[in-house]
């Protein structure tokens, strides 16, 4: 029933199922119950969450399992939900699945379990990967829903039909409960399941089928994209040593920068394609941008500033930046240079009408902000530079440029 690479996964492992009491999971609970010896496996809990919103059905979906578990001898835990935390329906799949799986690895934690198995099958995955496709999906959403997440989160029974597993329960005699809410139409997979699919398949026999094995192709070609775009945009990868600013006066933790020359060039040869391999490559380094208008953005250029969420992207003729203010953190540098006094001046952070001179006789003075610019340095750290000024003359901007008006003996070394 399971994959040969699943049974030697599990191997002396501990884990914690998931089990609602519905066909899929009564399933997987007999399944491991039934093999966890000849598996090697080390430890079986379960954990049943009860929402609570289908009144005495919920409590009997909840005695199901805990008779089951004590039968089989294994040992459980049946948490329950405040079922005023779901406010409206559609905001209830998102927010009981949020619910559930927090309460799993709480779960998990709490006892030293090395994985959470959950009895998502094939079915689901041809829905999620349906659902995806019409609202629009990249190569990463085509995956769909993962064998083995990051998390320790494992589906064994991906690769299996709801049909098969119907079988299954019915060969061993297995008793199920079935959630009627699963029948309301009003809940978008719910109206996939019962209405789309099986039009589709009536359309195209094996449609089903089909897109389980998209995701499973999607899966495996997904990573090995990941690893060349990686080592692709590498080479046109500013690092941080070569920042025109230095990269510890960022108040930002996650922080990406490219030449935005060489980025031009690659996309001239190799086409448009490489603007979702880029933008495939940010989401795998903590970087969301919706797919169609971070193309947009990218191609534009007028556009110099974008932002989605706590996601931006700035460029310049030099730069291309990529940052997000999730982790953003108010670093004061001045400290490290008020104790600097050798040289006469102030030092603050850059002030409306600051005047730059930059070093050399042929330049004059010039307006800070235009300065910064033409050097490439992002609005998003130009608050952040340390500078030592006499009025609104600036001197010397550390780790980035020295004055022409700094005296010859005042100067840094």
């Amino acid at each position: 029933m399971l994959l040969q690479k699943d049974v030697e996964y599990f191997f002396g492992k501990s884990l914690l199922l998931g089990v609602s009491g519905g066909v899929d999971s009564i399933c997987l609970l007999h399944y491991f119950h039934s093999h966890y010896q000849e598996m090697g496996i080390s430890k079986i809990f379960v954990c049943h969450v009860n929402h609570g919103v289908r009144g005495e059905d919920s409590n009997a979906d909840a005695s199901l399992v805990k008779s089951l578990c004590e039968t089989y001898q294994i040992p459980f835990e049946i948490q329950n939900i405040d079922p005023s935390l779901f406010e409206t329906q559609d905001s209830f799949e998102s927010k009981a699945r949020e619910l559930r799986y927090q309460i799993l690895f709480d779960i998990q934690k709490k006892q030293h379990l090395h994985c959470i198995l959950t009895a998502h099958h094939a079915d689901d995955q041809a829905e999620t990967l349906y659902m995806r496709i019409r609202r629009g999906s990249s190569l990463k959403g085509l995956q769909g829903i993962l064998a083995k997440r990051e998390d320790q989160v494992v589906r064994p029974f991906l690769h299996l039909t709801k049909a098969f597993l119907i079988e299954y329960a019915k060969k061993h005699r297995l008793k199920w409960r079935e959630d009627q809410s699963n029948q309301k139409t009003i809940f978008a997979r719910n109206k996939t399941r019962l209405l789309i699919l099986p039009y589709l398949e009536s359309q195209t026999p094996g449609i089903t089928s089909t897109l389980s094995h998209i995701a499973t192709l999607s899966h495996d070609v997904y990573p090995q994209i990941l690893r060349k775009s990686s080592q692709f945009l590498k080479s046109i990868e500013i690092p941080k040593e070569k920042w025109p600013f230095p990269a510890s006066y960022s108040p930002y933790e996650n922080v990406w920068c490219l030449s935005t020359k060489k980025w031009n060039q690659a996309v001239s040869k190799m086409g448009t394609g490489l603007i979702e391999m880029l933008r495939l490559q940010l989401d795998s380094q903590g970087f969301y941008f919706p797919m169609e208008d971070f193309s947009s953005f990218i191609l534009s250029e007028k556009l110099n500033r974008y932002n989605y969420r706590d996601n931006h992207i700035e460029k310049s003729k030099l730069f291309l930046w990529f940052y997000s203010t999730t982790n953003a953190q108010k670093i004061d540098n001045l400290y490290l240079f008020e104790k600097n006094k050798r040289f006469s001046g102030e030092w603050r952070y850059r002030q409306e009408g600051d005047r730059f001179t930059p070093p050399g006789s042929k330049y004059k003075k010039r307006k800070l902000k235009q300065w910064l610019q033409e050097k490439g340095i992002p609005l998003w750290i130009r608050d952040c530079l340390p500078l030592l000024a006499q009025n609104a003359d600036v001197l010397w901007i550390p780790g980035v440029a020295i004055s022409g008006k700094l005296e010859p003996n005042e100067r840094m070394p």
